[in-house]
């Protein structure tokens, strides 16, 4: 998928619009909301897709790279375990016995996709809401980027979904949540058992995208 400044630029050309105001504007949100959308490679997914409804615009061809290429990939490559929350601590405590016995989704994504957590916490609401799953893909904790959002293993905490805001003076890792309700989280490298990146959102419920 396109990071958040693709898909805004090439959704003003698929409706025909110059600027960011025009966006905006159509969007029902203030400027400066757009601008930081663009700044925190986030989006408001439910307010997009409903413009891209209204306006007839095929989703494939507003987030992935290469549209056409979905239809043409080995699906076989592209199942993914989903853990629910259920499943959570089990994973925790025994990943590969999780994944053995997890049930598995083939999402035709560009991106590879290793497993779908889903989320039960509020604490990145509204950017993911409670129930989703976020299709994620291993990576080592050096590879974080500043304001992405990471699934994180660490140990004695369990599975958690936090923005990742800096690296701390000591060394330590900060990471904040897009809900203010909730406190930020300030670890060391050796709590950090795993670490993903969110390829996509995925709402099993669709009865809010479509009617």
């Amino acid at each position: 998928m396109l990071d958040a400044n693709d898909v805004i630029n090439r959704l003003k050309h698929l409706l025909g619009l110059k600027t960011d105001l025009e966006l905006a504007n159509l969007l029902k949100i203030k400027p400066n909301t757009l601008s930081s959308w663009k700044i925190r490679d986030t989006m408001r997914y439910d307010k997009i897709i409903e413009v891209c409804k209204q306006q007839k615009i095929d989703l494939n061809e507003l987030f992935l790279v290469h549209p056409n290429a979905v239809y043409k990939v080995d699906l076989e490559s592209r199942v993914v375990k989903m853990i629910s929350v259920d499943h959570h601590i089990e994973y925790f405590i025994n990943p590969e016995k999780c994944l053995a016995t997890s049930p598995a989704c083939v999402f035709p994504t560009e991106e590879e996709v290793h497993i779908g957590f889903q989320i039960g916490v509020e604490n990145m609401y509204p950017t993911i809401k409670v129930s989703s799953y976020v299709l994620s893909a291993k990576i080592e904790p050096e590879e974080m980027k500043p304001w992405h959002i990471y699934v994180l293993v660490l140990e004695d905490r369990g599975i958690l979904f936090y923005r990742f805001k800096r690296v701390l003076d000591n060394g330590e890792f900060l990471f904040v949540s897009d809900n203010p309700a909730f406190d930020q989280l300030i670890f060391g490298m050796s709590e950090i058992r795993e670490v993903f990146c969110i390829r996509a959102i995925f709402a099993p419920s669709i009865k809010n995208i479509i009617e």
